[in-house]
């Protein structure tokens, strides 16, 4: 799109010059027809007799045919141009509106495909999960930690993937709030100590009591995305996530002690699909969308942006968000909206899940045995309430899809669940629908929200935070 606004802007830079000239000569022809006109008349008065004037209109009157035929000749020229500034206006309208179409195309088309792929890529994220490490052999164990990484790989894809969807389209709209910075780090935390385990380096991050007024939302794709980096390009040593505060704002920081960049790629990061080559950069490590997305955000949300890097030493990565003003409310019901804690006895938590997957079921049920929850899983709300009755249980934990068969929606079924009991059971929702809408109306409902696939390290933080 901005490579065709140039040639736009440029094409019709360069018709309004050949206007301009043309009108110019056009004056200087009427100056020049007045001037031979006024040397017509001094002749005239200095000769005064019969014979000079005769001569003198004979030498006006071509003087004036050839002028005429002159201007005619320009006035034909301006109105070609004028012509041809028309034709190339309208192409240029109908290329801006075939451009947008297809742009709007790419956009259906990315978040129709990362919703269909994330079906079955939650189902083989949950699998993986479900299979016991310690029964197998040393060999197997370390195939099913490769084909773990490479799902996360391809999931982080999808997301990015969608996120530039949601971008191009002007989708995002900002919702601009007070909240206490530990509301991510907080969340952000146990998802990615288990991602720099499995890459086999040290994650620390320092706890800070600032609070921040911007997007929740929009700033934790941003750490996701400056924390996945770290996390990606440090071979070994430790990446460590903390904030200082400064006059202008909060300083949220990511170091990392990781291959660096040089001082000539340091801007060009940021553009779209820009990757710095570098002989130690891991193989398949995206597409180079992830420090554009971050510096989008950060345009949409008037975040500045700090990059300092030595080669080989590591970089850091940091924003500065401005202070948001104090509140009673606890960073603990920011970070986890709609979870509240219940008190469990010594047995193991019950936890509901609806799906109209076989195979999410079947995914979701080996990983919740595997966690000493007691699963209970159904396609449909009423199916899963015949089960919870005949077995005198009460379910802690309703997990359901969003999008169930028949048009159902997953807050209809936890809302159907919730009636047949005497205590409110807490409730999560699974979507892969990248509306930012969707999100926000469950959230104030006080369901917590999680996207498919599903982020196994999440989804333990989340169920070990409802236990307490």
């Amino acid at each position: 799109m901005s490579i065709l606004a140039t040639r736009r802007n440029s094409k019709r830079a360069d018709l309004e010059r050949r206007l301009a000239r043309l009108k110019e000569q056009n004056r200087a022809l009427r100056k020049t027809v007045q001037a031979l006109m006024a040397r017509v008349e001094r002749e005239v008065d200095a000769q005064g007799t019969s014979f000079s004037w005769f001569q003198a209109a004979a030498k006006l009157e071509e003087a004036i045919r050839q002028r005429t035929e002159q201007y005619e000749i320009l006035n034909a020229r301006l109105s070609r141009e004028l012509e041809s500034r028309r034709d190339i206006e309208l192409a240029l309208k109908q290329a801006k509106q075939r451009a947008e179409l297809a742009d709007q195309s790419k956009t259906r088309f990315l978040a129709a495909a990362s919703h269909d792929l994330r079906q079955p890529l939650n189902s083989a994220v949950l699998f993986l999960e479900s299979i016991d490490d310690d029964a197998l052999s040393s060999g197997d164990r370390a195939l099913v930690h490769r084909s773990r990484l490479a799902l996360a790989s391809l999931n982080n894809l999808l997301a990015t993937l969608l996120d530039v969807a949601r971008l191009d389209s002007g989708g995002i709209e900002p919702q601009l709030t007070d909240f206490p910075v530990s509301a991510l780090l907080d969340r952000l935390g146990p998802e990615f100590q288990a991602v720099a385990r499995a890459a086999g380096i040290e994650l620390r991050i320092i706890a800070s009591h600032a609070r921040v007024h911007t997007d929740l939302r929009l700033l934790e794709t941003v750490l996701r995305n400056l924390i996945s980096n770290a996390i990606r390009y440090t071979p070994r040593g430790r990446v460590l996530v903390g904030c200082r505060r400064r006059p202008d704002g909060l300083m949220i920081c990511v170091y990392d002690t990781g291959v660096g960049i040089e001082r000539e790629h340091l801007n060009a990061i940021f553009d779209p699909y820009y990757q710095v080559p570098h002989s130690t950069r891991p193989d398949g490590v995206g597409i180079g969308l992830g420090l554009s997305i971050v510096s989008r955000i950060c345009q949409m949300l008037w975040l500045r942006r700090v990059l300092r890097s030595r080669p080989g030493k590591g970089s850091l990565f940091a924003v500065i968000v401005p202070y948001g003003a104090a509140s009673a409310d606890s960073p603990e019901d920011l970070a986890w909206p709609g979870v509240r804690r219940t008190k469990l006895s010594s047995r193991p938590p019950t936890v509901v899940v609806i799906d109209d997957s076989a195979e999410a079921l079947l995914g979701m049920s080996a990983v919740l045995e595997k966690w000493g929850c007691r699963p209970v899983t159904a396609t449909t709300a009423s199916d899963a309430v015949v089960q919870l009755i005949s077995a005198d249980l009460e379910p802690d934990l309703v997990i359901s899809d969003y999008h169930l068969a028949g048009s159902l929606k997953g807050d209809a079924a936890i809302a159907q669940i919730r009636r047949e009991f005497d205590r409110s059971p807490a409730s999560l929702i699974m979507t892969s629908d990248p509306d930012p809408a969707l999100r926000e109306r469950l959230q104030r409902r006080g369901f917590r929200v999680l996207d498919k696939p599903l982020n196994v390290a999440k989804l333990r933080a989340f169920i070990e935070r409802l236990i307490g």
